[in-house]
């Protein structure tokens, strides 16, 4: 009996223990809440602040994105040698520092070449301006020809149709010799064209398309005006090519025709204004090629020098080496080519771009980012006009530098620019304001294009200003007011004291109303502390 009674109490010991710690932990806790109750809140001895007077300066803070301010573009012709470059991307350069210096012995022909272009250029528009005068006289002539050739062009190709085992067994023997004839035909054309670079590029292109003689004859048809710069001159000799080549009177017939059909195109629409501004365009395209090419030639001679302090952004060039752009120098493409042809034959005579681009070779081989730098940022409604132009700010850099600037822009029109932050935690997502600019006359290599730079803008300024610590303001939900806690030194007490305030900066309010300079007040009132409340202060 006595070993089950040992056993029991054994078993129920561990309870027993348990509920003696939990009775014991309650009672620690009643004790703790009715001692802390009662407990006098005790104050540090630097927690007691006078109130004084002093300044404070209310300032705009911001993030702003760093953007260019103005570039230099150092441009160069293809084929000219490099001969030094003295920078890197990434460095900061002086106005006056030689970046690059070139060969020059090759830029002479270069700009030759330019002056050539231009000439020819400008003569075929100074011919086409004197044979505009004629061009109604003739263009009925051409129309009376073409009816009449077109008459014989279908009785040809009716005794054609009629003999086609005759046909077909000549062009079987014509398979021999159409390498040659197109290689006669493409010099024929070339002839036909007059003897240019553009004239060039659309033979090519057309005979690109068309892998037969009687296909290319066909597509010079179909293009009728195409061949803008046509020597009416050259149809005897291309008559003499074709000839010699034993086509049938039928090519010979379609030939002129498409002569003709040229002349006569061209003639419809020298009457008007469209075609002379082809020929204008093209003149004027390449004259200021020509002079683009001159002030580039000089540049290029004289080394490329820094206008200005700034950062070299870009360097397409290699010591050492001619410079060789990725682009066609001629600057135009078969295809293009090709289809400004289709537009010409559908009556369509703006080409001017694609004709301009002949005379453009000149690209960048090099960017300098000038001083001084700009920073955009966006201003909120309630900012909006407490800044001004010119006004000073200060931006600071990644690496925490700081350098002076100044607003160079403030947009009179809000925009609309996206909040990451806002539309995560279910807002707008979008932020309005205005746009603003802050120039930034000095920077160094901690204030990069694209990348963001901290800004701060004083907004106003009070001298002698009655003020407080920031923590020691609070907002009291029942009084809906903000108080402070004055310190009664005599009552060991606290005092809810209700405050106004005014501006505001990072350490410091301006109470306007409720408190006067030398009161003493708790710099951090206690979480739950009443007014009248029993304070220690402790020495």
């Amino acid at each position: 009996m006595e070993k089950n009674g040992a056993k029991t109490l054994k078993r129920k010991l561990p309870l027993i223990i348990a509920g003696v710690l939990v009775l014991a932990l309650l009672g620690f806790a009643v004790t703790y809440v009715i001692t802390s109750k009662n407990k006098t809140p005790e104050i540090a001895k630097d927690g007691v602040v006078t109130v004084d007077q002093g300044d404070i300066v209310s300032t705009f803070s911001s993030s702003a994105t760093v953007q260019s301010g103005r570039q230099g573009v150092f441009e160069i012709l293809d084929g000219t040698k490099v001969k030094a470059v003295n920078f890197r991307v990434g460095d900061i350069v002086s106005e006056g520092d030689v970046i690059a210096t070139f060969d020059t012995a090759s830029l002479d022909e270069m700009l030759r070449l330019k002056k050539q272009d231009y000439d020819n250029a400008n003569k075929t528009y100074k011919d086409y301006l004197k044979s505009m005068s004629d061009a109604p006289k003739q263009r009925t002539a051409l129309q009376e020809q073409i009816k009449a050739l077109e008459k014989t062009i279908a009785t040809l190709q009716a005794e054609q149709t009629a003999t086609t085992t005759a046909a077909n067994t000549a062009a079987s023997a014509a398979t021999a010799t159409e390498n040659k004839q197109l290689s006669d035909l493409k010099a024929a054309l070339t002839n036909l064209l007059g003897n240019t670079r553009l004239a060039e590029s659309l033979v090519n292109a057309v005979l690109a398309e068309n892998g037969s003689v009687g296909q290319t004859i066909t597509a010079f048809q179909n293009l009728l005006g195409g061949s803008f710069m046509m020597d009416p001159s050259a149809l005897t000799s291309m008559m003499g090519s074709m000839g010699a080549m034993g086509n049938t009177e039928l090519i010979s017939a379609s030939l002129q025709l498409v002569q003709f059909k040229v002349q006569e195109a061209m003639l419809g629409v020298q009457t008007g204004t469209s075609l002379e501004s082809v020929y204008k365009t093209v003149a004027e395209s390449a004259e200021n090629a020509y002079r683009a090419a001159e002030q580039t030639v000089t540049q290029l001679k004289a080394g490329w020098v820094a206008a200005a302090d700034g950062v070299i952004r870009e360097i397409n060039i290699v010591a050492g080496e001619p410079y060789q752009s990725q682009q066609s120098s001629s600057g135009i493409s078969t295809s293009a080519v090709t289809s400004a042809l289709a537009s010409l034959a559908a009556g369509n005579m703006d080409i001017t771009p694609l004709l301009a681009g002949m005379f453009t070779n000149t690209v960048k081989g090099l960017v300098v980012e000038y001083h001084p730098f700009a920073a955009s940022f966006l201003l909120a409604q309630n900012n909006k006009d407490k800044i001004s132009l010119d006004q000073p700010v200060q931006v600071i850099s990644v690496s925490g530098k700081v350098f002076e600037g100044t607003v160079s822009f403030i947009s009179p029109v809000a925009t609309e620019s996206s909040d990451l932050v806002s539309s995560l935690i279910g807002g707008g997502g979008s932020t309005k304001g205005v746009e603003a600019r802050v120039i930034i006359p000095d920077p160094d290599t901690s204030i990069t294009i694209g990348l963001d730079v901290k800004i701060s803008i004083d907004l106003e300024t009070k001298t002698n200003a009655v003020r407080v610590p920031m923590e020691s303001v609070q907002y009291d939900e029942t009084g809906k007011s903000y108080v402070v806690f004055l310190y009664d030194a005599e009552g060991k007490k606290v005092v809810k004291q209700p405050v106004k305030m005014g501006i505001y900066d990072d350490v410091y309010y301006e109470i306007t109303e409720g408190l006067a300079p030398g009161a003493q007040i708790i710099r951090v009132p206690q979480r739950g502390l009443k007014d009248g409340d029993k304070v220690k202060v402790l020495e």
